[in-house]
């Protein structure tokens, strides 16, 4: 069972990776004309042909289309034309920064939720779950980049504590990671919440009470422990989105990652950046995805993923 959930959670897989090449091979020329902004203003008519010629943009789509999947398979995700380097080289010398910005900020978010949620459980409906209701549903309502600026205004020029932007000491991390966990605080605490109470109303639960077990330890031990599976899978989905959510954070922030790298490519009209930028991230968020079901089923051999 488990081979066959594999094999066809794989193909799901790298179907979707092909419609995503697809969809951003696509979207990537409807940007504008690249030629148009790498020539000259007074380029001739012959040398807009030539460079569209160097870049293969006089070829057929379809062409084009194929010549793109074939190089990308290869690690060849062509060459940024502002930056005039290998596009593949300047996401992987970014991608690092991404990582430690959605780690920073996966570490604000789990150490906020799961004391908040697993405490709101346990007071069901007193103030302290009031207030983390509240709390959770602001910050999965809130815009990332309204509350990045919001941090900016007070911790970066009224009380000048943490620097507006940049990167190179560890203080450049804090807003960004509060700004971008913030949300993946929201989503955890909720779904912790959720299943602590769950877990909380379970006959197991009642048993160890009648053996005078002590209540943490009702908590943290047997009731965390058997509702623990939907904590993290919600868990590892938000490190998946984090990664994906970077976009506006590391753009608020000037954090050189991925995303401010992507952003900037798109002012730019370098549709080879962009689309590198984009498979790529594509590409981490549906391994991730992949690697989440993977340990679903390990966590569960008792869920049945064939009869899906």
């Amino acid at each position: 069972m488990t081979s066959g959930f594999f094999i066809g959670r794989l193909t799901q897989t790298l179907l979707t990776m092909l419609l995503l090449s697809v969809i951003v091979f696509g979207l990537a020329r409807l940007s504008g004309d690249p030629v148009m902004l790498m020539a000259p203003a007074e380029a001739t008519a012959a040398d807009l042909a030539r460079i569209s010629a160097k870049l293969g943009l006089d070829q057929p789509l379809l062409v084009q289309y194929w010549k793109f999947l074939v190089n990308a398979l290869q690690g060849d995700l062509g060459s940024s034309i502002k930056w005039d380097a290998d596009a593949a080289t300047i996401i992987l010398e970014r991608f690092p920064h991404t990582l430690l910005l959605a780690g920073c900020a996966m570490l604000f978010g789990v150490a906020l939720a799961l004391p908040v949620g697993i405490w709101s459980a346990v007071r069901r409906d007193t103030w302290f779950d009031n207030v983390g209701k509240l709390i959770a549903l602001i910050g999965q309502s809130m815009p990332t980049f309204w509350f990045g600026i919001i941090l900016i205004l007070i911790f970066a020029l009224y009380i000048p504590i943490f620097p507006t932007s940049g990167y190179g000491t560890v203080w450049h991390l804090v807003l960004p990671s509060v700004t971008l966990g913030a949300y993946v605080a929201a989503s955890i605490m909720r779904v912790t919440r959720s299943a602590m109470l769950d877990a909380l109303e379970a006959d197991y639960v009642r048993t160890a009470r009648s053996k005078g077990l002590s209540e943490w330890r009702i908590v943290l031990v047997h009731a965390f422990k058997n509702g623990a599976i939907p904590i993290l899978t919600i868990t590892a989905l938000q490190a998946a989105t984090i990664l994906r959510g970077a976009v506006v954070t590391e753009t608020v922030f000037s954090w050189p990652g991925v995303g401010k790298i992507a952003v900037d490519a798109v002012y730019s009209r370098d549709f080879p950046l962009v689309q590198a930028a984009v498979l790529f991230m594509g590409v981490v968020f549906l391994i991730v995805n992949l690697l989440v079901d993977l340990l679903y089923l390990l966590l569960d051999p008792r869920i049945n993923y064939l009869k899906r």
